[in-house]
């Protein structure tokens, strides 16, 4: 990857921050039993060295219970709804994101002058609106075209419509977008349908293929991710936004 503007890189820069948060709570359950073996460990220690072994015996068989339960991975079925919540998450950090950077990038682009489609996308403002606005009339201008074209950044087709009409940036339909429609569709069966593959969802990915997550989607079984395929999914978002980081960044004149 290309050296990106700092102005131009702060939207990935901040989605990678918040991907690594959703890595930490994929595994948080086995951070706290690390925790909790380390710290019966260490009272086991101190018992013995008081010679109070009948004391060490009963903690020390704890500590195994504990450490077996670490071992088998027992607690992780219990743990599958924190894992879909995880994918939830990571759809609204991701259409933040890519709001974030569609903003930015209509803003950069009409404040340096480029010639993008959008510099002739005519807007509408009352007074109160633009004699208060201290973010600069650029900046304006891209919130005002977010909301008259009502663009959502929840679903890829809005996305991918609204880099091309308003910056001519044609985001490339690949694997790893394929990946993010099944990861909105599935926000959409976690939030809305119980967690359950339905028409609506298996409708949203008929055409997102070849992808790597959820090949096959049974209408009517559960929906259920695994910390594997909510990491795949991770990286495809974050391989999403670098692309299209750079494609914003190639229309644009040098930045500092």
């Amino acid at each position: 990857m290309n050296v990106l503007p700092m102005q131009i890189r702060q939207p990935l820069s901040a989605f990678v921050g918040q991907v690594d948060s959703v890595r930490e709570l994929l595994v948080f359950d086995q951070f706290v039993l690390e925790h909790v073996v380390g710290g019966l460990s260490g009272i086991v220690d101190e018992l013995e060295r008081r010679n109070q072994n009948n004391a060490a015996t009963t903690v020390k068989n704890r500590l195994d219970a504990v450490a077996n339960i670490r071992k088998a991975g027992s607690l992780r079925p219990r743990y599958e709804t924190i894992f879909n919540q995880c994918v939830v998450l990571l759809v609204s950090y991701f259409g933040s994101t890519v709001g974030d950077l569609f903003r930015l990038a209509i803003d950069k682009s009409l404040s340096s002058g480029v010639d993008v489609p959008v510099a002739n996308e005519i807007v509408e403002i009352d007074w109160r609106t633009l004699s208060q606005d201290t973010t600069g009339h650029s900046s304006l201008v891209a919130r005002l075209v977010v909301g008259k074209q009502k663009i959502t950044f929840q679903d890829m087709g809005g996305i991918v419509r609204a880099f091309d009409k308003n910056l001519g940036i044609q985001l490339q339909r690949n694997e790893a977008m394929n990946d993010i429609i099944l990861g909105q569709a599935a926000r959409h069966a976690i939030v809305h349908a119980g967690a359950t593959i339905d028409g609506h969802m298996r409708n949203q990915v008929r055409s997102a293929v070849p992808r790597t997550l959820k090949g096959t989607l049974v209408e009517g079984q559960p929906l259920s991710f695994t910390p594997e395929e909510v990491n795949v999914l991770a990286n495809q978002m974050i391989a999403f936004v670098t692309d299209a980081t750079e494609q914003v960044a190639g229309v644009l004149p040098p930045l500092g």
